[in-house]
């Protein structure tokens, strides 16, 4: 546990200094004010109830707002979280926004009231004001808008799409069918443009009909799947999420479509279940909780008034298991 001392060596002052920072802010620089801050922050010190004028705001609470507390893509990401905010005397209140932008401008305005310091927003469907650039503290992770002003905290998905979409075809897949998220959603916009950027590097055209959407959800997959399998002849599935990955891999053992010997599947997240399917799931793995640590670090930053990264983009690896197989033309 970091004391005083190791905020006073880190920031180059003395303990003294470092007291009176917590105490009488009023009494030192403002330079020196953002020393401490800044080391404080860095060792993971946790000043008492007297330090808590270093901070404009004052209800040491933290906002996530999930578009689904039930999905479980998110459950790493909110422990990392958890994790630098606890260091940090933070408390950390989960929002269900459910999809719903009314619910996410309801989590929204208790920031805006004092009642609590900042967000932490997991989820695209925010209040046009938040898309504009509204002034509170507020770290996107995971989904993103282009040229938003604030923080953001993801994974490229582009990339990540284009790699998976590479590897079926380097195995022999050239009917490579696509389940997507909702197409208005940037992520799954990326993701898609990866997909068809691969398939266009191999001198094969994009058919429509190649391509179904759903919601991230079990359900939804199973019932692309379906959609799919009625109207196009694929031996390969990429799927924007394991959720729907899993649910497809259900429909195609319905119709008796054996993965990976007739069918191969491809997975987005690397949820814990992707490794204990029947076949294990092909997947591109996300930092769940890295994710969740660097947004509230950056967080943090932003609460500090600190220079925080408006654009960290953390690495992602296609786990290659076997629900995905070579084929060959007969």
């Amino acid at each position: 546990m970091a004391n005083v001392k190791d905020v006073a060596k880190l920031a180059g002052v003395s303990t003294a200094t470092v007291s009176r920072a917590m105490t009488h802010p009023e009494k030192v620089s403002e330079k020196t004010r953002k020393k401490v801050q800044s080391a404080m922050l860095e060792c993971g010190f946790s000043p008492n109830v007297s330090a808590r004028n270093l901070r404009r705001c004052e209800s040491k609470t933290v906002i996530v707002i999930l578009p689904d507390i039930a999905n479980q893509f998110f459950a790493d990401i909110v422990r990392g979280i958890q994790i630098i905010a606890k260091k940090n005397d933070y408390k950390v209140l989960l929002g269900d926004s459910v999809h719903a932008v009314e619910q996410a401008n309801a989590y929204i305005d208790l920031v805006k009231t004092k009642q609590a310091d900042g967000i932490i927003s997991l989820t695209s469907e925010l209040p046009e004001e938040v898309k504009e650039g509204i002034n509170i503290p507020i770290v996107m992770a995971c989904e993103y808008f282009d040229n938003f002003p604030v923080p953001t905290v993801r994974v490229d998905n582009y990339t990540a799409s284009k790699n998976a979409i590479d590897y079926l075809l380097d195995i022999g897949h050239k009917r490579i069918a696509c389940i997507t998220g909702p197409m208005d959603n940037p992520i799954c916009v990326a993701r898609k443009n990866g997909y068809r950027q691969s398939l266009e590097n191999a001198s094969l055209e994009l058919d429509e009909l190649a391509i179904d959407s759903g919601d991230f959800s079990f359900h939804s997959g199973y019932s692309a799947f379906h959609r799919l399998y009625k109207q196009y002849k694929m031996t390969a599935l990429f799927c924007f999420n394991d959720m729907m990955a899993l649910g497809a891999m259900r429909a195609a053992f319905e119709v008796g479509l054996n993965v990976p010997e007739k069918l191969s599947i491809i997975g987005f997240d690397d949820l814990p279940f992707a490794q204990y399917t029947t076949p294990q799931l092909t997947t591109i793995q996300q930092p769940q909780l890295q994710i969740g640590k660097t947004a509230m670090q950056t967080l943090l930053h932003v609460l500090f008034d600190e220079k925080a990264a408006q654009d960290t983009i953390l690495p992602t690896q296609l786990l290659v298991r076997s629900s995905t197989a070579s084929y060959s033309e007969k």
